[in-house]
């Protein structure tokens, strides 16, 4: 088995502004939740804070318990659903081999 190192070093080049490109898309990764009813909105971020919350006057009808845990399922939700999409692409970094293709193996 030949080494071609220029088309390793070129591959690698690649992952590199593929893995570039994937961080400055997570640094801005927002994801938005919204209660069915639209009186609670928020976003979070990566990596996984909090960013916005917004309620609508009309929360106050909700008693304390019903909003403090409406607001918690819905954070939990979007955390949920950021650490999908995080996870998709970075995901979509690793190139799809074998572990036989990567160290040589069942090759003569």
């Amino acid at each position: 088995m030949e080494f071609d190192r220029e088309s390793l070093e070129r591959d690698l080049r690649a992952l590199e502004s593929r893995t570039r490109e994937t961080q400055e898309e997570l640094d801005t990764l927002a994801v938005g939740a919204k209660s069915k009813d639209g009186l609670i909105e928020l976003t979070v971020v990566s990596p996984g804070r909090v960013h916005e919350l917004t309620l609508d006057p009309r929360v106050k009808r909700l008693d304390i318990e019903d909003l403090s845990e409406r607001i918690v399922a819905m954070t939990n939700d979007a955390l949920d659903l950021l650490h999908e999409e995080t996870a998709a692409k970075v995901g979509a970094l690793l190139p799809d081999f074998s572990p036989d293709e990567l160290f040589g193996g069942g090759r003569s």
